[in-house]
């Protein structure tokens, strides 16, 4: 690796790092700072609701004007996403007490941060097809390491000085990720993604697509089931924290020992997928959530919550390792950049829908416990069709 591919690597590694960062605050405190500002869990489910709306909405649009544009190019995506959310989290910052305005500015801050992955991963790709080395395995796990080190950095801070102390601290992240933006744009703009040749087999439409990959269909299914409960979890997460006597400081703690447990796996996903199927490897990640969510109903307190955070390796470690792998291969090589769009908008996008309303009417109407046991059967169902999904016997492809 020559001395510009490494500098392009610590940037884009860099990048990685402090993104999760700001993913953390926003997702995850981000309701800490709601409560703070009176909002009920129900209010809180909204807010995030509508972020999601808005990733799959700012996703779909913005991937399509990046593929019809010979112009646009993914830098310029990724810098007007960063723009927009740190004037949106300025004026957060600024009027603090305005129901509505946190109301709003919160959804579209959720929105542009979650919009930005998909971006971040075509930098990559495109750098390299340019002809720039750059290791995304390693980025994305000192990505894991960012959103480690961030969950109890915040979970302190907040602890002392408040939940309103992360916003300053949000923007002037966004600050940096702008400055590394700039720093790795390279002399020639890279392109998007062009079409295939007018030659080649055109990929499946929206409709076709469902109905020729019916071990896709079921495997989408198991994924959206999977981040379910655990969307739930980390979108309330204080108030399970509470429950099991911890507060603002344990909450980070558990945050940071789920993503540093992540870490290695992450790390070490290529080596990994030499000596184990990525079926295995996703039937071992189902298997892990159904085991994390079983635990919490037995667990006595807030140590306890914090220590099963360890379980991450296989749980969404694993899963993050073998995901785009396995897509890739139930589908046709045409379909293949599809079937890792809906792999994501589904896990950025309607997962939260689904749980952050669901999550914000159970804690209003029921207990944490029904929630846990909620969480276990959707656990074990997500499990059931996981196995199903990754077998030889149902599907040929």
């Amino acid at each position: 690796m020559n001395a510009k591919d490494r500098r392009l690597s610590l940037q884009y590694s860099a990048f990685q790092f402090g993104y999760w960062v700001d993913y953390l605050i926003a997702f995850s405190f981000g309701a800490v700072l709601l409560a703070g500002r009176g909002f009920q869990p129900t209010e809180i489910g909204y807010v995030t609701t509508i972020g999601s709306l808005l990733t799959i909405a700012l996703q779909s649009g913005l991937s399509t004007l990046a593929d019809k544009s010979e112009k646009i190019t993914v830098w310029d995506l990724l810098t007007c996403l960063i723009l927009g959310c740190a004037a949106v989290a300025a004026l957060l910052a600024l009027v603090p007490h305005a129901y509505a305005v946190s109301f709003i500015c919160m959804f579209t801050t959720l929105g542009l941060v979650s919009a930005m992955q998909p971006f971040m991963v075509s930098l990559c790709l495109q750098s390299n097809a340019a002809g720039f080395a750059i290791n995304y395995g390693i980025a994305r796990s000192i990505g894991s390491m960012g959103y480690a080190a961030a969950g109890y950095v915040m979970g302190r801070v907040t602890e002392a000085l408040g939940a309103e102390a992360v916003l300053p601290i949000f923007i002037v992240i966004l600050a940096a990720l702008l400055l590394l933006l700039r720093l790795m744009k390279l002399p020639t703009a890279l392109p998007a993604v062009k079409p295939a040749a007018k030659s080649a087999k055109k990929p499946s439409g929206f409709l076709e697509f469902f109905r020729k990959y019916k071990r896709y269909d079921l495997f989408l299914i198991s994924v959206i089931l999977i981040f379910f409960a655990q969307t739930i979890l980390n979108t309330y997460l204080i108030y399970f924290v509470t429950y099991y006597g911890g507060g603002k400081a344990e909450m980070g703690l558990v945050l940071s020992v789920c993503a540093f447990s992540e870490m290695p796996a992450v790390f070490l996903g290529v080596p990994l997928l030499k000596k184990l199927s990525a079926a295995r490897i996703l039937r071992i990640s189902a298997l892990s959530g159904l085991l994390k969510f079983a635990l919490m109903l037995i667990i006595p307190n807030v140590a306890w919550l914090i220590a099963l955070g360890a379980l991450h390796f296989f749980y969404t470690g694993f899963y993050s390792v073998s995901s785009i792998f396995y897509a890739n291969s139930i589908v046709d090589e045409k379909d293949a950049v599809k079937a890792q769009g809906f792999l994501s908008v589904s896990v950025t996008g309607l997962v939260g829908i689904l749980a952050n309303l669901a999550g914000g009417y159970l804690l209003e109407h029921t207990t944490i416990r029904v929630i846990l046991v909620v969480g276990v059967g959707v656990e074990a169902v997500c499990t059931v069709l996981m196995f199903l999904a990754t077998g030889k016997r149902w599907f040929r492809k």
